[in-house]
């Protein structure tokens, strides 16, 4: 008899700036199902991305829906340097490091991020951490 899935609640809130920003829907799309691999989730809609030109707001916004999960990118380029929001949220186990890593792929200058821990009656920070990497602003 097959084992019964047991969710195990984890949300990823990570904020940051970026050199090398995705600037189009198929790379974010590409991101998106690469990242879903990496954390060994599954996709049940989606990747969907939308480039938005609208001033002071551009960039590009892509989602992805999982199994009772999600996970969604938010990019601000024409800023110096350039913004994201992301978040990830999943019933499945993947840990701060496999996304970091994975975001990372776009020049990582800083971020900062937030692990809630979501089972239970009461959702708890499991961690919270801010990172630096070694790395050049492009003009």
């Amino acid at each position: 008899m097959k084992t019964p899935f047991v969710p195990n609640h984890l949300h990823l809130i990570v904020k940051g700036y970026v050199k090398n920003p995705p600037r189009s829907e198929e790379v974010v799309n590409n991101w998106l199902s690469r990242l879903v691999e990496k954390v060994r989730m599954v996709v049940v809609a989606g990747p969907t991305s939308v480039y938005v030109n609208e001033p002071g707001n551009e960039g590009v916004t892509g989602t992805v829906t999982l199994a009772t999960s999600h996970a969604a990118i938010h990019v601000w380029d024409a800023v110096t340097p350039a913004m994201f929001q992301f978040d990830i949220y999943s019933c499945s186990e993947f840990t701060a490091e496999e996304v970091i890593e994975h975001l990372n792929e776009f020049g990582l200058i800083s971020c900062e991020y937030i692990s809630i821990d979501r089972n239970g009656t009461r959702m708890t920070i499991k961690e919270q951490q801010e990172l630096s990497f070694e790395a050049e602003v492009i003009i």
